[in-house]
């Protein structure tokens, strides 16, 4: 009973706790992955991708370029002055951005705190939410006061100087160059840019020069090499290995690159779905144990509950083995027989030969439905003969 009362309290848990792993699942699943190549890409038409917003921007006369690395970034802005996007800062390498050319305008899409931390940039995350949300402006920057509420409060920053949309935009000096910082990609996605101001928002930060050159990387950049050092006599020894072995520490597992974050989130959340299917299939598994019933019940109505339990189960060989039980008890209390009585106790009281009481009472498990009708038939025969009750 105790057990049983253990079970009703943890329940509840349980399934609050499975509720918020597969909650935290499905958000991983949902959010875009910054690793997909369609994420905020000027080419691309699905729902994370920008190729809505390239083609308002070029409808408006600004000249896209679009780039996949740092250092074709820095080449395509030798040219003047224009405007840098950063769809993935936390793919980039930032140290490079601080190379661009005076009068440059660098807008960076909800850069997390690693991405901050690498740069010298002047900005740092103040909070982030579950999902973006709307915000008006509260600010008197004239991008953001005409393109009114818009969808960019998930990431916010500080200083708060300045900043628009309660600290999701922020724009701040950084050597020669400005840096604008946007606390989510909705206003740049083509399956969030028509809703409230992200349209007006997105095309008037980033068409502010003539000259935008799109930066879309999707793999983490490598670092610059370390530079070479010059020759030397002396002989190189080799690293030294603890235990003889290969250090693999700090280096990152190459299985859990290889596949992006939304299946490792899609074998869990099947993983926590297996768990609840074999939970709720436990209670039927094994063969049937007796328990005591909550409340009073009709005779018949328990022995009919009884019988459907067993069909539905399959289990013939249980189900005489009870029926010729119980009557092996009831006819040995009718001859006055001990408790335990068995077969060759009720043959020798009652004359009947031993091979037929033992084929009607014995072991043996029927093969289908028939044969179990036909023996419960047979033990409730011989039972009414024994008793001398009419059929």
């Amino acid at each position: 009973m105790r057990s049983r009362r253990w079970l009703r309290a943890a329940v509840p848990f349980a399934a609050l706790l499975a509720l918020i792993t597969g909650t935290l699942i499905v958000h991983a699943i949902e959010s875009p992955d910054p690793g997909d190549d369609a994420y905020l890409s000027p080419v691309s038409d699905a729902g994370i991708g920008s190729a809505t917003l390239a083609g308002r921007l070029r409808g408006q006369g600004v000249t896209v370029t679009r780039v996949t690395s740092s250092d074709d970034a820095l080449t395509a802005l030798r040219g003047g002055s224009g405007t840098l996007l950063v769809t993935t800062p936390g793919l980039v390498d930032t140290d490079k951005l601080d190379s661009v050319p005076a009068g440059t305008r660098i807008v960076l899409v909800a850069p997390d705190r690693a991405a901050l931390t690498r740069s010298d940039w002047p900005i740092a995350v103040r909070s982030d939410r579950w999902a973006p949300a709307t915000a008006d402006p509260g600010c008197a920057d004239a991008t953001a006061t005409a393109a009114g509420p818009a969808a960019v409060r998930d990431l916010t920053y500080m200083p708060d100087d300045g900043s628009c949309y309660d600290g999701a935009l922020i724009t701040v000096a950084s050597g020669a160059a400005t840096v604008t910082v946007v606390g989510a990609a909705d206003p740049f996605r083509n399956d969030r840019i028509a809703e409230h101001g992200n349209a007006a928002l997105a095309t008037g930060l980033l068409s502010a020069t003539k000259q935008l050159v799109w930066l879309d990387v999707h793999e983490r950049e490598k670092p610059p090499a370390p530079p070479s050092r010059p020759p030397t006599t002396r002989p190189t020894l080799p690293p030294q290995q603890d235990g003889g072995g290969r250090s693999d520490a700090g280096r990152a597992n190459p299985l859990a690159d290889a596949f992006p974050a939304a299946l490792w989130a899609t074998l869990a959340l099947l993983a926590l779905a297996l768990l609840a299917l074999a939970g709720a299939a436990a209670r039927r598994l094994g063969t049937p144990v007796p328990e005591p019933l909550p409340s009073r019940v009709p005779a018949f109505e328990t022995v009919l509950g009884h019988a459907r339990l067993y069909q539905r189960a399959g289990a013939r060989g249980e189900s005489l083995d009870l029926l010729r039980a119980a009557a092996t008890r009831r006819i040995a209390d009718h001859l006055g027989l001990p408790p335990g009585a068995g077969v060759d106790d009720i043959a020798a009281a009652t004359g009947y030969p031993s091979a037929d009481i033992y084929q009607i009472l014995g072991p043996g498990h029927p093969d289908d439905d028939d044969e179990l009708v036909a023996a419960a038939a047979a033990v409730q025969a011989l039972e009414r003969a024994i008793k001398g009750e009419q059929p």
